[in-house]
């Protein structure tokens, strides 16, 4: 798959560029747990919860998606490889909230579970924040 991707011009991001990916990617899941928050605490608002819920899965793929193409944690920095393992973990919950709240029937013990899940990726997307902040080893500015 990787050869056919790069026979069409595609190419792997490289370390170097990936501190910058982890970036873009932890703002674009943070904007969909902040929209799940927002889901979750409106009520009534069925056909709105559709299109919003369909739009948060297409995130949370989107963000699966891009960090499968990333060099394995084990290969980035070491805040780098736990952002990025952090940023996983948020995107897989939020995925799996996103689906509870659009199912037909939403039950309370499924917002319940959809609002924990929510919690744990927004504690982890805040964790993966504070390590991008942090200076990576051999970039401009950390004394190197």
């Amino acid at each position: 798959m990787v050869g056919a991707y790069r026979s069409l011009g595609g190419a792997a991001p490289t370390v170097s560029d990936s501190g910058i990916l982890l970036s873009s990617l932890h703002a674009q899941l943070r904007r969909s747990l902040d929209a799940l928050s927002a889901q979750l605490d409106a009520t009534g608002e069925q056909s709105e919860e559709s299109d919003a819920a369909g739009e948060g899965r297409k995130v949370s793929a989107a963000v699966q998606q891009t960090l499968d193409r990333l060099p394995p944690a084990a290969e980035l920095a070491v805040a780098a490889g736990a952002a990025r393992t952090l940023i996983a973990a948020a995107a897989e919950d939020c995925a799996w909230a996103w689906r509870m709240i659009q199912a037909p029937a939403t039950s309370p013990a499924l917002v319940a579970a959809a609002r924990v899940l929510a919690d744990h990726a927004t504690g982890c997307c805040e964790r993966a924040g504070a390590l991008l902040n942090t200076p990576l080893s051999g970039e401009p500015g950390d004394g190197a």
